[in-house]
């Protein structure tokens, strides 16, 4: 049954308890093989709206947020793009861009998705890959381009975000290709293998 002791001759409720309240939210995965809480960790997946189509005669603007990496080797983050476009109802989010990619083709695919998208801004973290990055692209080109500094941790940027989740100004689709992907890593953040989506909507928020 739910909420019962798998093997309790081993670890009986309150002894199960007992190690929940030292692990916190690690206590998922090890003891339950589950990386997220149940609806979500820091942000709950029910605080998101839905929609079925966008309601683009309502939108205001569009921006792109980026969060770029240096390698494209398997271990590290890869790079991400959320693109939202903003209404009087709150904020759309569109498309999600992931991809394990060395600097020349996120370079050339920061063009091609802003190409796409015609956004109003395209928000980079002014840091590592991102610094030239933001460089480069005002020189050679004329994307309306932003560097962001990051202040604070990755955490703390998402909680202090998360009050317009929760009160339905994010909007998702119903459906989508990256949909379970994005939602996934976002229940199980912070203790989420890779974060480079988080970070993306933290920052665009």
């Amino acid at each position: 049954e739910l909420g019962a002791a798998l093997c309790p001759e081993r670890f009986d409720l309150p002894a199960l308890q007992a190690i929940k309240s030292v692990l916190g939210q690690n206590y998922i995965a090890l003891y339950q093989q589950r990386p997220s809480p149940r609806g979500g960790g820091l942000i709950k997946l029910a605080w998101f709206q839905r929609y079925g189509t966008p309601p683009e005669e309502r939108f205001t603007r569009i921006i792109q947020s980026w969060d770029t990496a240096n390698k494209a080797k398997e271990l590290n983050d890869p790079w991400a793009c959320l693109t939202i476009a903003e209404s009087d109802t709150g904020y759309y989010l569109l498309d999600v861009f992931r991809k394990r990619m060395e600097y020349p083709e996120g370079k050339r695919t920061v063009q091609s998705l802003a190409a796409k998208w015609q956004p109003s801004a395209v928000l980079i973290e002014d840091k590592s890959s991102g610094q030239s990055l933001i460089q480069e692209l005002r020189l050679s080109s004329s994307l309306p381009v932003l560097g962001i500094q990051p202040e604070s941790d990755k955490v703390t940027r998402m909680s202090v975000e998360s009050p317009a989740i929760e009160a339905g100004r994010v909007w998702l689709p119903e459906s989508a290709a990256w949909l379970i992907d994005f939602e996934s890593e976002l229940a199980s953040f912070p203790q989420a293998k890779h974060d480079d989506q988080c970070d993306s909507l933290s920052q665009a928020l």
